[in-house]
């Protein structure tokens, strides 16, 4: 079953904490964070390892994430990229040395942001490459998990307003100048399973 990022909070309230079976993937695009844990996803609302600088960080003030014609040539584009590319790649490595269940997950979600700036460079290093094409490629890749972040419940709440401003404008650029549709752009959502672990000879003996 496939759950909002705004829906899960109360959709989780619904499920005991001693209940088994369930099974949670973090869906973000073409990123998956699978075998999400109901602790995990039960800590990210109160999470007070959560960094309220990731957001900036990553997007706020990356113009290369969301800014028209800042960029025009290729030459422009890749410090910006690389700059990224590499504060992801650190974040990445501090988050998965920790080793706390939700910095994990943040390091999922960073890394992939780091891929995507990785090809979006990789792209622009071509003769004749086309920044609006790679550029375009790159935020809508990196849109659903900077959606994410975004509605992240222990973000300031003026980062919160500021960011979601920027990615409003940046679904405009890429819809009116990079070769964008808004069917390419994908909310992130968590896919939520249940399985019973009581087998059917377990059920009849029970029901006998």
């Amino acid at each position: 079953m496939r759950i909002a990022l705004s829906e899960i909070w109360n959709f989780t309230e619904l499920i005991a904490a001693s209940e088994q079976g369930w099974t949670l993937e973090l869906v973000a695009g073409e990123l998956r964070v699978k075998d999400v844990a109901l602790d995990t996803l039960h800590a990210l609302r109160s999470d007070a390892k959560y960094d309220t600088e990731l957001l900036p960080s990553v997007f706020t003030f990356r113009e290369i994430l969301w800014q028209p014609n800042v960029f025009t040539e290729a030459s422009q584009s890749l410090p910006a990229l690389r700059i990224l590319a590499s504060h992801c790649e650190e974040l990445t490595e501090l988050y998965r040395e920790k080793g706390q269940a939700t910095l994990l997950l943040y390091a999922a979600l960073l890394s992939g942001i780091g891929e995507a700036t990785h090809r979006a460079a990789k792209a622009l290093e071509e003769e004749q490459a086309d920044v609006k094409k790679a550029l375009g490629t790159l935020r809508t890749a990196t849109f659903p998990i900077i959606k994410f972040f975004i509605h992240h419940p222990q973000n300031r709440l003026d980062y919160h307003r500021d960011a979601l401003n920027r990615l409003n404008y940046a679904v405009k650029v890429m819809l009116t100048q990079f070769y964008g549709r808004y069917t390419e752009l994908r909310d992130p959502f968590w896919q939520v399973q249940f399985t019973s672990d009581v087998s059917v000879e377990e059920q009849i003996v029970e029901k006998s």
